[in-house]
């Protein structure tokens, strides 16, 4: 591997550390740790992150005219002064501006992230890189679970405030390997390039984009609201739920590159519709989950862990990496910015549709994204027709 690349993966690692631990974590240390409600909360950062993806198709304008590693840098000084802030909020309005800053650095980070590694790869080459990112972003979450099963016994606000400034490090050191990176080379004058609308004319990539939203609020679903389900729904010890993401968290990281290396000999729409499946069989498992005992909701929220896990590994590599061959020439970070937006738009309204789900029914909640993630498989077999998967 190339050391431009090594570097590259490097600082992406690190910057996926961070974004992990806060995976499981935002809601608990807003509800436990600075004093917050539920719904508050939740409303709080799902106006936050909103507001937040309105900056995406500025940044995929940004990257096309002044290349990805500036605005790599930038995304990450912005979270590290945004995580800076967290331990300070104290009002609503305060959670939606910081939540807006972390949502802004979120769009210029994975606007970027795609097409540099695109640039620096060659073939399915692309996914292995990307699965090895993934890795990153699920050993920090399992960091984030392992926080999450222990603060919410200690009383001291210092201790919540710890995950916050230990995520604002872990921004610092990824912006200074990234700014360590040699600037990339002018490129030659070239016409104008047609811009949003070459973009959204494609309409078998604008189907995808859409499509791939239902695997992000997948991927969103689990950490976002089980340590919430089983503190305050299932009355039952935090263990359970960090128990589960760590679980998840050595599969993605132990069973990420091999899953990669097997998915190269079937096409990339073959792996999607395996994952959608896997995450459809997992949230059809834990419909029951609140009406069941409680040992046997810890025993299915458990084993659906593992199926998670595994639909994960599959599904954030391959979507990517087909996201970014599919691309149209010459608008890329456009384009990546609106692929990146089926990534934000699930994420910012996860908290509060999914926390107002739960509050309403648990098994209506688990029923919608078992629903969600099946009529995934329809769509991707339909772009298989139109947009190449099979690379």
């Amino acid at each position: 591997m190339q050391r431009q690349l090594r570097l590259f993966l490097g600082a992406t690692l690190i910057d996926a550390l961070g974004s992990g631990i806060w995976l499981p974590f935002g809601l608990l240390f807003l509800v436990h740790g600075q004093g917050f409600g539920l719904v508050e909360a939740g409303a709080a950062l799902s106006t936050g992150g909103l507001l937040a993806l309105a900056t995406g198709p500025l940044a995929g304008a940004a990257m096309d005219r002044f290349g990805p590693r500036t605005l790599l840098i930038a995304g990450n000084l912005l979270r590290l002064a945004a995580f800076c802030g967290y331990p300070l909020l104290t009002s609503v309005w305060q959670v939606v501006a910081v939540t807006v800053v972390v949502g802004v650095g979120d769009r210029l980070f994975w606007t970027c992230n795609a097409p540099m590694v695109a640039a620096l790869t060659r073939g399915r080459d692309a996914e292995r890189v990307l699965g090895t990112q993934t890795v990153g972003r699920f050993a920090g979450a399992g960091v984030g679970a392992a926080a999450s099963a222990v603060l919410p016994e200690v009383t001291s606000p210092a201790a919540f405030h710890l995950i916050a400034y230990a995520n604002a490090a872990t921004f610092a050191v990824a912006a200074a390997l990234i700014w360590c990176l040699p600037a990339p080379a002018a490129k030659p004058a070239k016409a104008k390039p047609a811009g949003w609308k070459a973009v959204l004319s494609d309409r078998p990539y604008v189907r995808f984009c859409v499509t791939h939203m239902a695997f992000t609020l997948a991927s969103a679903s689990k950490f976002a609201i089980l340590p919430i389900l089983v503190r305050d729904f299932l009355n039952g010890p935090q263990w359970i739920a960090g128990t589960a993401i760590t679980i998840g968290t050595v599969v993605v990281v132990t069973g990420q590159n091999l899953v990669v290396r097997r998915l190269a000999n079937h096409s990339r729409t073959t792996g999607l519709i395996a994952a959608a499946a896997l995450f459809a069989g997992s949230f059809a498992l834990l419909i029951p989950v609140t009406l069941v005992p409680l040992p046997v909701a810890t025993g299915l929220i458990l084993v659906t862990s593992l199926t998670f896990a595994v639909a994960e590994t599959m599904f954030a590599p391959l979507s990517t990496a087909a996201a970014a061959d599919a691309a149209p020439r010459g608008v890329e970070g456009r384009a990546s910015a609106l692929f990146q937006l089926s990534w934000g738009l699930p994420m910012a309204l996860a908290p509060v549709f999914l926390g107002t789900l739960l509050s309403l029914s648990g098994p209506l909640l688990w029923t919608c994204l078992t629903v969600t993630c099946l009529l995934a498989i329809p769509a991707l077999l339909g772009l298989n027709k139109t947009l190449s998967f099979s690379q």
